[in-house]
């Protein structure tokens, strides 16, 4: 089972740093919350991630948003302290969306694909994480570590091959560096590669983390299946 979303603290460039009030409101108990307000947030989210189509974040006002809403700048904070409190709420419901839709993928390169997906949808919000808060932000915002996990759970399972800690927080740790590395290209310049190529160097790169030992004696067994 995935973790749930993280609380995520975003800091102008330059100053300081802001919490998003909303997730603190809530207690993490979004779903608890009346249908109307959460639909306000849901509305300024989309408008934020509209706008940043178009500029970078610190140049998006509140006016704007309330604009596109059709609502009143009183209603913008009494959900949100300012556009950057807005931005990380976003930030945390676009893991919990993720986490989401990964649960229901049955193989690794089908969750790939569809975190590519998602990322070609939104690559605006992706590429403003990473220039907030670089690779840490994009690794807290994509459940990296638990898809992983399942992964390499799968693949000890075939082999009989017991949890080794140590040896696989390495390869985590080593392989982490070349997903994130790939996402970051593919979010900043993604006409370089298709969805499907991409995948195709992640999978390769996470067969490698994940497994360690167990896919190289998959490998030797010739038990490796590759239409996984």
């Amino acid at each position: 089972m995935l973790k749930a979303a993280k609380k995520r603290t975003f800091r102008r460039k330059g100053g300081k740093s802001f919490k998003c009030a909303g997730a603190e409101n809530s207690g993490g108990q979004e779903e608890f919350m009346p249908e109307y307000e959460n639909r306000t947030r849901q509305e300024l989210s989309a408008a934020l991630r509209a706008l940043l189509r178009q500029r970078p974040l610190d140049q998006i006002r509140v006016r704007e948003l309330t604009e596109l809403c059709g609502l009143r700048r009183q209603s913008f904070y009494y959900h949100f302290k300012d556009v950057y409190d807005l931005f990380a709420w976003a930030v945390q419901q676009e893991r919990a969306l993720l986490l989401s839709r990964l649960e229901e993928c049955l193989t690794w390169r089908q969750a790939l694909l569809v975190l590519l997906d998602r990322v070609g949808e939104q690559r605006a919000f992706y590429q403003t994480v990473l220039d907030q808060d670089g690779q840490a932000g994009l690794e807290e915002m994509i459940p990296l570590k638990e898809t992983l996990e399942a992964v390499r759970a799968y693949y000890r399972g075939r082999c009989g091959t017991p949890p080794d800690q140590a040896g696989e927080e390495r390869e985590y740790r080593s392989g982490r560096t070349l997903l994130l590395s790939l996402l970051e290209s593919w979010v900043r310049d993604g006409a370089v590669m298709s969805p499907d190529e991409l995948a195709d160097a992640l999978e390769r790169t996470a067969e490698r983390s994940a497994a360690g030992a167990v896919w190289q004696t998959l490998w030797e067994r010739g038990e490796w299946d590759q239409t996984l």
